[in-house]
């Protein structure tokens, strides 16, 4: 029988209780010493003072989510390889530059000065692009980047955010396996986080046939490397350094819109030749090199006549690795600068105060600002997050169109007459701050027209938000958006 003396020895309680003070003064002690290293980053005062909170009202658990999506160590990390890319391959910041790009502008025009400002945000210099196509949805740059694929005689550079196991990529991954056998060098980056779900071993084939596969490796124990909130959100591929594309679609089959749970998929990619073509393979090198301290030699742009007179175009390469958010700053100057329209298609929109307050002020300058978001989304807190951005911007006069007739994911920037830009960014804090991000700024006027149509096709098949229909929304659907917008910089 027990006893009441068969109880554990008080003593046993107190070497219990005291484990549990010492184990909590070191959570604590790990919290506290997070600190420091939070205010040396000077991150904006708000975001600062949420992360400290967290360290002081969750210890441990603070510094481990803080560790984990709070610091930039991947920019020191980032900028080191780049630097020793560029020693080790002799080169400064200027690949293939074009003599007198801007030239062709006159000096006191608006796009010369458009280009002189993201030149110097960017550090890159201009470049030049010959032909400039625009792939509508999925159908056309599958088809096209197939081809590019079958031709392709030396090399063939994939850099995507989603890969997913169904028949789009085993289709693309059976290409490049195939290219791989015939003696083509290629190489395939993927977003870690982006593809979750899938292992290396999936792509063994690839390696097997002379291929080659990295993942950007946002979770890399063995290197004490967990960037959850840092992603390599780019999408590019350069074939053969003869062709390239950019823009935002991935590999899957929602981009055909075979997703029956997403229905029509509305995206677009842009198919890129001539010298700019250079310039995006050393996106992908430095990228590559970053994943795997593994050089790639640089290829040079075939000598080709173009069918297309030479554009100015700027390669807007951006990410947590640069100083000061070059895309927040490229979004601002490219606002500011805009005298008759501003139009945008933004796969996502949560824009930040800043953003908010420098469309508001076109707004009063008079220009045309609009926005094309998703009326449905893979993602509906982003849409409900949206939308409580969407009264400060209504009653300034932005005009705010739901795209309604599948999923509208576009990312493209029509800039009055002459100006167009295509790529991954979207109109969110994620992209401005914390992705990697690649687009294109285009100075030509029938691909500014191309997206005008587009974007005004798509206008007319969408709902347009009347202020004052708006503001009548049930009160449950605004307190979710509002909770939701507190969120907003990490959706």
């Amino acid at each position: 029988m027990a006893h009441a003396d068969d109880h554990p020895p008080r003593f046993v309680y107190a070497v219990i209780f005291n484990a549990l003070i010492f184990a909590f003064a070191i959570l604590w002690a790990i919290s506290f010493a997070c600190i420091p290293h939070l205010l040396l980053l000077n991150k904006r005062p708000t975001a600062t003072l949420a992360w400290l909170w967290a360290l002081l009202l969750f210890p441990g658990l603070g510094a481990l989510l803080y560790l984990a999506v709070g610091t930039e160590r991947v920019r020191r990390r980032r900028k080191r390889r780049q630097r020793s890319f560029r020693r080790k391959k002799g080169l400064a910041d200027s690949v293939t530059t074009a003599e007198n790009v801007l030239a062709k502008l006159p000096a006191d025009s608006f796009s010369h000065a458009v280009f002189e400002t993201t030149n110097s945000i960017i550090g890159l210099p201009t470049d030049v692009v010959g032909e400039v196509k625009i792939l509508r949805n999925g159908e056309a740059y599958y088809d096209s980047l197939r081809k590019s694929i079958a031709e392709a005689k030396t090399s063939i550079h994939v850099e995507s955010f989603i890969w997913r196991k169904d028949e789009v990529g085993a289709e693309f991954l059976d290409l490049l396996i195939a290219a791989a056998r015939r003696g083509v060098r290629v190489r395939l980056l993927l977003d870690e986080l982006g593809c979750l779900g899938l292992t290396q071993r999936y792509f063994r084939r690839l390696i097997e046939a002379g291929g080659e596969f990295s993942w950007c490796h946002t979770l890399y124990p063995r290197h004490n490397r967990y960037f959850f909130n840092l992603r390599n959100h780019r999408k590019l591929q350069v074939i053969d350094s003869r062709v390239a594309y950019v823009g935002g679609m991935n590999f899957g089959r929602e981009y055909l819109g075979l997703n029956p749970a997403l229905g029509s998929w509305c995206d677009l990619q842009v198919e890129l030749r001539g010298p700019v073509v250079t310039r995006l393979q050393q996106v992908f090198a430095e990228d590559w090199f970053f994943a795997t301290g593994r050089e790639d030699p640089l290829g040079e742009v075939e000598e080709t006549e173009s069918r297309h007179a030479l554009s100015p175009v700027q390669v807007l390469r951006t990410g947590p690795d640069e100083d000061d958010h070059p895309m927040l700053r490229i979004n601002l100057a490219l606002i500011e600068a805009a005298r008759k329209r501003f139009w945008i298609s933004a796969g996502y929109f949560i824009p930040n105060g800043t953003m908010e307050a420098a469309l508001q002020v076109a707004c009063a300058r008079g220009v045309d600002v609009r926005m094309l978001v998703s009326e449905k989304s893979e993602h509906p807190m982003l849409v409900r997050a949206g939308r409580s951005y969407y009264d400060a911007l209504l009653r300034q006069g932005v005009r705010i169109f739901e795209y309604r007739r599948g999923i509208e994911h576009s990312k493209y920037t029509v800039l009055d007459d002459n100006l167009a830009v295509i790529g991954s960014s979207n109109f969110d804090d994620r992209s401005m701050r914390l992705n990697f991000e690649l687009s294109v700024l285009v100075h030509r006027p029938a691909t500014n027209a191309a997206l005008a149509r587009l974007f005004t096709e798509m206008t007319g098949d969408s709902h347009e938000i009347n202020r004052t229909s708006f503001l009548r929304r049930p009160i449950h659907d605004r307190l979710i958006e509002s909770t939701l917008r507190l969120f907003s910089p990490l959706l």
